[in-house]
């Protein structure tokens, strides 16, 4: 539940983007007029709020590594952790490379990268039409020219050694997690994997190792409590240099490695 001054931000940011209203409207017109439509927004946000919508679907929209993304229930809203990922990626090749985006949700990932990095060929893959819809959308809000979208079970569709990098945020969550608890809202497809969170990404890393050209590098976010295991996975599919990149917390979030 938000706490009485991150609700009164989120209503003020809210009035700002939704209603266009600037700061002299909010804080000093006293005897400012709703009109019928403003009034229907302001109630709209209330009981959104009311039922523990993010802010982000409210509004449809999300800033994410510098850009604003098109979101809502069908898709992930992105986190600040998983920028650490994209910056990685964006700072660590200089020629041009050819990346999967696997899960890709709203595109942010791939998206993010393809606008950094505008000679390399990027793709976002997706089994969920209604995901592929929104990254659509992006794709098209933010003119990405090298930035495609596949219909695909992960890593099941590509040839051997197709991409030098792969990245995913993929479901990490386990079934029974108190945490989905505040994440009604988001696709719960999204979010759980089975083996206690381990599943999909045991797959990802399993099939990398076909999809990757040799030296190519996998990189995947997953919760803070899972690093030792996941970088066993890592180790048990040939991967070497394996290093984990903490989050804004010191909580380590994201393993990457290169494939021998």
């Amino acid at each position: 539940m938000l706490n009485s001054d991150v609700l009164k931000n989120e209503f003020i940011f809210y009035l700002k983007e939704k209603l266009l209203f600037n700061d002299k409207k909010i804080y000093l017109d006293k005897e400012t007029e709703l009109n019928k439509e403003q009034q229907n927004l302001i109630q709209e946000f209330i009981e959104k709020k009311k039922d523990g919508m993010p802010l982000d679907y409210i509004l449809n929209s999300t800033k994410f590594y510098e850009n604003d993304f098109y979101v809502d229930s069908r898709v992930l809203i992105p986190r600040p952790e998983t920028e650490i990922l994209v910056d990685y990626a964006n700072n660590h090749f200089s020629s041009p490379i050819k990346v999967l985006d696997a899960g890709t949700g709203s595109g942010c990932i791939g998206i993010s990268i393809a606008l950094k990095n505008t000679s390399s060929k990027v793709y976002g893959s997706d089994y969920s039409d209604d995901a592929l819809n929104v990254a659509h959308t992006n794709k098209i809000n933010l003119n990405v020219e090298n930035f495609s979208l596949i219909y695909a079970d992960w890593l099941s569709c590509f040839k051997a050694e197709s991409f030098d990098l792969i990245v995913s945020n993929p479901p990490y969550i386990a079934y029974q997690d108190p945490h989905l608890e505040g994440l009604k809202h988001e696709p719960n497809k999204a979010l759980v994997a089975k083996d206690n969170g381990l599943g999909d990404i045991k797959l990802i890393v399993e099939q990398s190792t076909e999809v990757l050209k040799r030296g190519g590098m996998l990189m995947l976010e997953h919760g803070y409590q899972q690093q030792e295991k996941v970088e066993n996975i890592f180790k048990r599919n040939h991967f070497s240099d394996i290093v984990n990149l903490r989050d804004f917390h010191n909580l380590p979030r994201i393993t990457l490695g290169t494939l021998k």
